[in-house]
């Protein structure tokens, strides 16, 4: 029997009518066969427990053949099963259909399971690739998903890293998070959930198989994957497929969101474009208030912590915006001004009396207001501090629980004293459910406080994760059972924008290492650089306002990487326990930063973010990966951001620009003024120019 094929410009796929398999994945672009052995086809597969057997799973292409509605000029196809046989349990009373479209946008999996089983269906995987391969010419695969601000990376080939334990699987596994990236450097795959309500975990999943051919460590690293076809009898496979987590229950019927495939040709910047494409059918930009959109820096302090350091009276503060008066600092953020310090007490949003009274502290903010000088409060609403009574006696109601009715436990932050260090008497964090509307209105109350005080805005600190928590099974809470907690998320956003939007319009709105769906709402992401950034989420989100710690007392290279990727600079020194005074190396780098960007920003700051599109950079003859392409809106000229990160030794770069495109003059931190430059510089240590399109 013939396959079904759907074919357009982007790629051919076909399916066996026999099983519903994915047989054949090609792009049709490169020729890359993305799934390249029919016989390795997979279908969908399921997770039924039993009583006494919990991994029972369910294999699509073991079942009978299914009823088939294959539309070639729709470019759809639909396979549907009623009754399917389980590996444990015989035959289980569920219908599942799969359907598959294809657009130019790429290839889309949904699924619809209807449940007549006396056994919950707790996990189904959607677009099953049997045997994902390494594209002709290359020597690597690896898997890029977004991360803390910037981009996780793993590899598949050569090397295939695995997300646990040896002891808990028969082969290497990953499991992470959606949009994923799968890139050779030039050509690689997009996967993404095209789905904004977040009602379900959807975890992409590779295995290896049979498994290492030699590892690395044990019992967690990597290990090589086997260069034959086949090890020992085995043949030589990475399965690849989207695990969703929906617990449809005995008598439900639900429709997974959309699971988007789609090749590309060229950098990962070519497959986040798909992500991007579809954000423009969702995204609108939160409203925000003028200063935060423009060139400017913070100052984050902290006051206190739990082991009661009590670091300023709240009367005190104003030395503080002194200081950002001074320096030209637009805003500071004040962490643990809460009773109890920062990572106590959560989720009380209550003045500490040992700081001074409520009145005092609001005194202060609007003092330093008065120097042009904004205050944004440290928020927290993840968590409940498990020590506090209040838990105890109210709030555990509202915790997020595991299958086992208990609630989840995040080990807690350390600080100060050796007692706290050695996690001796660390406050264990609880996650809470932003899905249960009765925690949302503690949360709402708690904000007012905040509100109050007369701030200009709140920072939500760890609003991007629950962990360990992701789905909540609590039947308390009014949600299904169970449901992601992350559904929640945009729903306590909504709730605390209505307290400020009528009366306070220009109120910030700030969170830690946003997720891109958290944009919507947050306009201010704060996060941490490493040395080794993917701007991922940069690319994803260029007009969301991101911020970098800066902690260094010399700390030229973090402010140098915040140029590149139009990141707010927020000064930290002492770990954000000291005065800007404390390291005027850094200050005083950052604020000849800041001043060129503002002298340039409609190059550098109001422009389109490109990361490295756009142009090359070479030093010897070699590419230079430290540079960034943004362009002029208006014009469409472009500015060349270059940093030289080494510590010791300078560098000679040229810079050529894409598509005849001619360099005319060249800025720096130092000497802003223009200076005629056809493209090449010698950069010392430690430094930056922006080469300027004519």
């Amino acid at each position: 029997m013939p396959t079904f094929i759907l074919e357009n410009d982007l790629l051919r796929a076909e399916f066996d009518p026999k099983s519903g398999a994915l047989v054949a994945l090609t792009s049709r672009a490169s020729g890359w066969p993305i799934h390249r052995r029919p016989e390795l086809g997979r279908s969908f597969r399921l997770l039924v427990p039993l009583p006494d057997r919990r991994n029972n799973p369910v294999y699509g292409e073991k079942q009978a053949p299914p009823r088939a509605d294959y539309d070639p000029a729709a470019q759809r196809l639909t396979f549907t099963w009623d009754g399917l046989v389980s590996e444990h349990g015989g035959k289980l009373d569920l219908a599942f259909s799969q359907t598959i479209t294809l657009t130019p946008e790429g290839l889309a999996f949904t699924a619809e399971l209807t449940n007549r089983s006396p056994h919950v269906v707790e996990a189904v995987g959607l677009a099953c690739l049997g045997d994902l391969s390494l594209p002709p010419g290359s020597d690597h695969l690896d898997r890029l998903t977004p991360g803390y601000c910037g981009a996780d990376r793993a590899s598949i080939f050569p090397k295939f890293a695995s997300s646990g334990g040896y002891f808990g699987f028969d082969h290497p596994i990953q499991l992470v998070a959606a949009p994923v990236l799968l890139d050779s450097g030039r050509e690689g795959l997009y996967v993404g959930c095209h789905d904004t309500s977040l009602r379900h975990l959807a975890l992409p999943t590779f295995e290896l198989k049979p498994g290492w051919d030699q590892p690395d460590s044990i019992p967690y690293g990597t290990g090589a994957v086997p260069k034959t076809e086949a090890i020992s009898g085995h043949p030589v496979h990475v399965e690849f497929y989207v695990t969703y987590f929906p617990y449809v229950n005995p008598g439900e019927s639900m429709t997974l969101a959309p699971l988007v495939l789609a090749p590309y040709v060229g950098s990962w910047h070519k497959g986040a474009d798909f992500y991007r494409r579809w954000k423009k059918s969702w995204y609108t930009a939160p409203r925000a208030p003028q200063w935060a959109r423009a060139v400017h820096a913070w100052h984050q302090i902290h006051i206190n912590s739990p082991e009661d350091e009590l670091r300023c009276r709240y009367s005190d503060l104003v030395k503080y915006g002194q200081d950002c008066a001074r320096h030209g600092i637009e805003a500071i953020q004040l962490v643990g001004w809460n009773n109890g310090g920062q990572d106590r007490g959560n989720p009380s949003h209550d003045t500490d009396p040992r700081l001074g009274t409520p009145e005092e502290l609001k005194t202060a903010i609007a003092a330093i207001q008065k120097l042009g000088v904004k205050m944004i409060l440290f928020n927290k609403y993840t968590w409940a501090d498990r020590s506090l009574p209040w838990f105890r006696e109210e709030l555990h109601k509202y915790a997020t629980k595991d299958p086992y009715g208990d609630y989840h436990v995040y080990g807690g932050y350390m600080y100060q004293t050796p007692t706290q260090l050695a996690d001796l008497n660390t406050r264990r964090l609880i996650p809470m459910c932003h899905l249960a509307a009765e925690w949302r209105q503690i949360a709402c109350r708690e904000f007012k406080k905040s509100i109050a005080l007369g701030a200009d805005g709140m920072l939500y600190d760890e609003s991007q994760h629950h962990s360990p928590a992701r789905l909540c099974f609590d039947p308390t809470h009014g949600h299904h059972v169970p449901a992601h907690v992350y559904a929640g998320d945009a729903t306590l956003a909504e709730d605390f924008r209505r307290l400020t939007d009528a009366e306070r319009p220009d109120y910030l709105f700030a969170g830690e290492a946003c997720y891109d769906l958290e944009h919507r709402h947050y306009v201010v992401s704060y996060t941490r650089i490493s040395p080794n950034h993917v701007p991922l989420q940069r690319y994803l989100a260029p007009d969301t306002e991101m911020m970098m710690a800066i902690v260094g007392y010399d700390d030229r290279n973090t402010i140098n990487q915040c140029l590149l990727f139009r990141y707010i600079l927020s000064y930290e020194p002492r770990n954000f326990k000291g005065r800007l005074d404390e390291f005027p190396l850094t200050l005083e780098y950052g604020k000849r930063v800041d001043d060129l960007r503002r002298r340039y920003a409609d190059r550098l700051w109001h422009a389109d973010f490109c990361d490295t599109l756009g142009a090359a950079v070479t030093v010897k003859g070699q590419l230079h990966k430290d540079y960034s392409v943004f362009r002029h809106r208006a014009t469409g000229q472009r500015a060349v951001v270059v940093a030289n990160l080494d510590a010791e030794k300078k560098i000679k770069v040229t810079v050529t620009l894409d598509d005849g495109g001619k360099v005319g003059t060249v800025v720096t931190p130092e000497k802003p003024k223009p200076k005629a430059s056809s493209g090449a510089a010698t950069l010392p240590p430690r430094s930056a120019a922006v080469f300027l399109e004519l």
